[in-house]
């Protein structure tokens, strides 16, 4: 089991661009029809030249997007830009005495930073392919761009942790160098079924092993499913695009594993997650007869016709996803790095959906760009929901959890994307903190023709040591009227609260919960940067 994996899957830092609605044209209308459920939907697009370099120019009314066939209207727009420079959070000076002005602060940067997860697949990959995954992710390590979160898993007898998110690729490096032997691929010992000069005893043994073989072959598809799904529900926990990068020997199925394999690609473009996989085999050339080949093996044909399309399903998987398939090249240390750098500029297009039916039916998402000579990638699905109140009930149990692992943590957290504005307050020692939020982030409900939602926010002083100074916790509910939700969806609306400032404090961290949906983000606010009332400076001395 793997039950803390991503630990800092909680405690990352993402930097996001923030989201800003694009600008309705005379054929579009102005406001968003208010319906029983509102729910943005984000389909990240990358869009490519002829030769494959990424294009950061286009605007929201560049694309068209369709929903099932229906026009939508482009509500929120951003580009991801990884050749931007991130935005310094710490762009202030300290406050003085004479300081009155406000400063904002946010987890909502533009960095062009995408999590990337990689999974090194041991069960599905040959022993002598084994070797070269290790030495060409180790080779990769040395040209990840800086400052790319990675995550390093291997799949093998069961899904191991090897490394959590870190920036730090020489740690990754040391991790990946220790000696470790091959293992063999699959679950048991390879299957043989022996020809003989008996027919029927060669029919009895031929469905004895085509059993055996489906037995194993199911088997690890099993695994290797419910490996993907334990990734995707610990990024689902983490707002925008993440990446994962499959590296392994592909993967046999057969038509009883399609359910499965449709069921990943669903999910995993519900949580926002791209699957970029490699073909670890290498160039394949041919599928001859070799001279380890058992002439008798009555079962070698089908083996070898496995071989042939096992690489097949990782090419629909990477494509249902807005990955990319990279297989038949023995560069794979190129292939990982391409997989990477494909994330270097990415657009995010938002939309609530025209109809009002979440029943967990597949939608089908085209895109179109007016531009010539332009090509798009992006999920080619999204899967309407239901609010179900069972999957809340489950993220209720491992709240108190993500609470702490949140609140202990030296990093932000950007499950919800809000920004926080310290302005002077009225009397000496106390601070207002102005938050602004999209209502894009929290999950709303019709009620009494109004869209409601509840809310719980949080105050920790900490010391610059990182201890616990206090806690101010208070929960509310709020209420929104069709013509208020359109004008926050345009401007986003704002929390006020005051706080009584730790004379020994060196930064708030505010935490703010959707109590609806179970999602959390914080955003930390140096002590120093907080403005001093003008009325309560001491005088200058003469």
């Amino acid at each position: 089991m793997l039950a803390t994996l991503f630990a800092s899957s909680l405690i990352y830092t993402q930097n996001l661009p923030s989201t800003s609605p694009s600008q309705p044209t005379d054929s579009e209308p102005a406001a968003i029809r208010i319906k029983k459920t509102i729910r943005l939907v984000e389909v990240d697009v990358i869009a490519k030249d002829k030769k494959g370099l990424p294009i950061t120019n286009l605007e929201a009314k560049d694309f068209t997007l369709k929903d099932d066939g229906h026009i939508e209207k482009i509500t929120l727009f951003s580009l991801q830009n990884r050749s931007i420079p991130a935005e310094e959070k710490a762009g202030y000076e300290p406050a003085t005495s004479s300081s009155t002005s406000t400063h904002t602060f946010s987890n909502a940067h533009a960095s062009g930073t995408v999590p990337v997860v990689i999974l090194m697949d041991l069960l599905n990959s040959s022993w002598d392919n084994q070797p070269a995954i290790r030495s060409s992710l180790i080779t990769s390590f040395k040209r990840i761009p800086f400052q790319t979160p990675i995550a390093l898993l291997i799949l093998s007898e069961d899904l191991k942790l090897v490394s959590d998110f870190t920036t730090d690729t020489k740690s990754l490096t040391t991790l990946l160098q220790k000696p470790s032997a091959p293992r063999q691929e699959g679950i048991g010992p390879a299957i043989t079924a022996t020809e003989t000069s008996n027919e029927k005893a060669n029919e009895t043994i031929m469905k004895s092993a085509v059993r055996a073989f489906n037995q194993e072959s199911g088997a690890r598809v099993d695994r290797t499913v419910r490996a993907l799904n334990l990734i995707r529900t610990q990024l689902s926990h983490m707002q925008g695009r993440k990446s994962l990068i499959w590296v392994g020997g592909g993967l046999s199925v057969g038509p009883h594993d399609w359910r499965a394999i449709r069921n990943i690609i669903d999910q995993f473009n519900d949580a926002n997650v791209a699957i970029y996989t490699v073909d670890a085999r290498g160039v394949l050339l041919d599928y001859g007869i070799g001279a380890e080949i058992d002439q008798n093996d009555m079962i070698n044909a089908m083996d070898a016709e496995r071989a042939k399309t096992r690489g097949d399903i990782l090419d629909v998987i990477a494509r249902g996803t807005g990955g990319v398939p990279y297989r038949n090249t023995n560069a794979l240390d190129q292939a990982v790095i391409r997989a990477i750098d494909d994330n270097s500029a990415v657009y995010t297009l938002g939309f609530y959906p025209h109809h009002d039916e979440w029943q967990g039916k597949p939608h089908k998402i085209e895109l179109a760009v007016a531009r010539p000579g332009i090509s798009l990638r992006y999920r080619s699905s999204y899967l309407a929901t239901p609010e179900a109140k069972a999957e809340i009930e489950t993220t209720d149990r491992n709240q108190q959890q993500t609470f702490d692992a949140v609140l202990a943590s030296p990093l932000e957290f950007p499950g919800l994307r809000f920004s926080v504005e310290a302005t002077p307050g009225e009397h000496p020692g106390i601070a207002s903190l102005v938050l602004h939020i999209s209502p894009a982030e929290l999950r709303l409900s019709m009620r009494d023709e109004k869209l409601t939602g509840a809310l719980q926010l949080t105050f920790i002083q900490k010391l610059p040591s990182g201890e616990e100074l206090s806690r101010k916790n208070s929960a509310f509910s709020f209420q929104l009227s069709p013509d208020q939700y359109n004008d926050a969806v345009a401007h986003t609306f704002t929390l006020t609260s005051s706080l009584k400032l730790h004379e020994k404090a060196a930064k708030i961290r505010v935490l703010l919960r959707d109590l609806n949906s179970g999602r959390i983000g914080t955003v930390d606010v140096p002590a120093d940067a907080i403005p001093v009332p003008v009325s309560d400076m001491p005088d200058s001395p003469d």
